[in-house]
This record gives C-alpha cells, sequence and structure tokens, in this order.
C-alpha cells in the first residue's frame, strides 16, 4: 500500500469520468476537499490537473480506500458503471468507517433496498421509468444532501440512517430477545432485518428470539442512537 492521503474531512470521488467530474467539481466549490480514485492514468492526471487530489487505484481493494483515507473521509460517492461493484465497494467501505456519508449508483429497479442494507445512506438510479439515461444530474440531489449535512455540522446527529449492528461476545444484548431489548423505545430505532450469523437476511424477525453472539441486526434510525445501540452491539455500554 502506498503513503496514505494526509487529507481529513473530505469526499472521496470514485471514478473521474463525465459524472464524476461534475460530482467533484460542485463539492469543491462548496469547499468540500475531494480525492478522486479511478483505474485510468489518464483521468487520474486529469482529475489532479482540475486540482483535485488522485490517487490511482481500484476502490474495489480496500487497501486503495484506506489509501484514499476512508477512515478520516466525511463521505464517497460510487459511481462505478458496475452495480455490483458498487455494492461490494459500499459494504467495504461501511465496514471500514462505520459513519463515513455514502451515495451509492444502481441501475436495477429493486435494488435500492439492498444498497441501503448494505450500509449506502443514498442509493440512486441514473435511469428514468423510460429507460433512457438522464446523465449527470442524476447525482446532484444526493450531492446536494451531503453539502448540506457537512455544511451544517449540528444537524448530522438527528440524520436517519441505515446500519448494520453485529452483536459481538460480551454484549448486554446476548440472551435477550427483540421485545425484552425494547431498542424501538430505548433508541427509537427501528429494526428493519436480522440475520444470523453465516445464514440470510430476514426481514420482520421473530420478536420473540434471543439474540445470539454473531446476530447481525439492520437498523434504521438516527445516527446518535444508532452509535449508541453499536456500542452496545460490542459490549461498550449496558
Amino acid at each position: 500500500m502506498g503513503p496514505l492521503i494526509s487529507i481529513n474531512d473530505h469526499v472521496i470521488v470514485c471514478g473521474y469520468g463525465s459524472t464524476g467530474q461534475f460530482v467533484a467539481r460542485d463539492l469543491a466549490a462548496e469547499g468540500l476537499p475531494v480525492v478522486v480514485v479511478d483505474r485510468a492514468t489518464e483521468r487520474v492526471s486529469l482529475a489532479e490537473e482540475d486540482g483535485h487530489t488522485a490517487l490511482l487505484g481500484d476502490v474495489l481493494d480496500p487497501e486503495v480506500l484506506q489509501e484514499a483515507g476512508i477512515e478520516r473521509a466525511r463521505g464517497i460517492i460510487l459511481g462505478l458503471p458496475s452495480e455490483s461493484d458498487n455494492l461490494f465497494a459500499t459494504m467495504t467501505a461501511r465496514e471500514l468507517n462505520p459513519d463515513v456519508f455514502i451515495i451509492a449508483r444502481h441501475t436495477s429497479s429493486h435494488a435500492r433496498e439492498k444498497f441501503l442494507r448494505a450500509g449506502a445512506d443514498r442509493a440512486v438510479n441514473p435511469f428514468e421509468e423510460t429507460g433512457r439515461l438522464i446523465g449527470n444530474e442524476f447525482l446532484r440531489p444526493a450531492v446536494v444532501d451531503l453539502m448540506r449535512i457537512f455544511t451544517r455540522e449540528s444537524d448530522t446527529e438527528d440524520e436517519v440512517r441505515v446500519r448494520e449492528i453485529t452483536i459481538e461476545k460480551g454484549s448486554t444484548l446476548v440472551g435477550k430477545s427483540l421485545k425484552q431489548a425494547d431498542v424501538r423505545a430505548r433508541f427509537d430505532i427501528i429494526v428493519i432485518a436480522m440475520r444470523k450469523a453465516g445464514d440470510s437476511t430476514r426481514f420482520n424477525p421473530d420478536p420473540d428470539r434471543a439474540f445470539e453472539t454473531g446476530d447481525v441486526l439492520v437498523c434504521m434510525g438516527r445516527l446518535a442512537k444508532l452509535r449508541a445501540l453499536h456500542d452496545m452491539g460490542r459490549g461498550l455500554s449496558g
């Protein structure tokens, strides 16, 4: 792995095609530092000519994301041509930084919820109902959302997100059911789905089944509350 890029609170823009150029320009215009990651040398050079920090590499490689400073980044925009690549990169980015704001591009009609469950904060589809590509503008609402959140820091704790919470050994949640833990009342969090270790995700989880070590909860709620439940899942609080 190369030397880490020494930037904090930046936005990682993955891919510097026409859409990536538009996004990076808008973010930079709002005063947000941008790190561009692209697999093509000529696009990296173009990004640098446009005044951005740029990195040659594949965002599907966790080491490249780490080199781009994912742990210190405020946001990452995944606009890769492949939906599966964007989904994999979403999961990797979320694992490396539980708090980073993720915007991911998808193209199939029923993929949005899948991306949100994987950790994306915004999942956007560049196609209209007619199937016609609508061009660079498809990301604008999500990017404006991202800029609004970053320039109004006090609002971030109230942002509603979807997160995966893993129940680890030593957590006070182990042995309790969803009903007994009373997650909704205590944290104002909705548990959308639950996945046992090595099993498939089940929606509308049984409220009477006891949690076990390794269980993963797909939760929706305000960021501050999700962090508190995340800590409880790790056994850091009661």
